[in-house]
């Protein structure tokens, strides 16, 4: 009786070590970068030097981007070896930018509103597109409930 009991037992040992792997294929989302080069030609001012923009040509800053991406604006100036996240003030100025389908504009101003005059020389911009799905999609989550956005969105911890 104990032989066959051990016999028959084998089969559940045997077959409970199996485990069945599922490959599942997801859309994952993701972030480009490019650094450009603003020369001091570029800065242009419409209100006689209250405040200077440069615009950069993005042609990946896409529509789906502009719509349900960001878009992240850094600079670097000359003889530094930083970057410095936009919004910033420094020295009284002010830079940021704004952005759209296919461009992003750099702009400075003095927060007193006085005259400046924009950099003698190249300032390095590093652009950063980041690419994401829309929560709006998923309407019936509760953001404020960290197992129901796990579930909707398919995280693994």
């Amino acid at each position: 009786m104990k032989r066959l009991f051990l016999l028959l037992s084998l089969p559940v040992f045997i077959f409970s070590s199996c485990k069945k792997e599922v490959t599942e294929v997801q859309q994952v989302d993701q972030a480009f970068s490019a650094v450009y080069t603003i020369n001091a030609s570029d800065w242009k001012t419409t209100n006689n030097g209250k405040s200077y923009s440069a615009e950069l040509d993005v042609p990946e800053l896409d529509n789906i981007i502009y719509q349900d991406g960001a878009v992240l604006v850094y600079l670097s100036f000359s003889g530094t070896s930083y970057y410095e996240a936009l919004p910033q003030v420094f020295d009284g100025i002010t830079y940021g930018a704004v952005h759209g389908s296919g461009y992003v504009s750099i702009d400075m101003s003095a927060i007193d509103g006085a005259n400046i005059n924009p950099p003698g020389q190249p300032v390095s911009a590093k652009i950063i597109l980041i690419d994401a799905t829309r929560l709006a999609l998923k309407k019936d989550i509760n953001l404020k409930d960290m197992q129901a956005v796990e579930k909707a969105f398919n995280i693994k911890n």
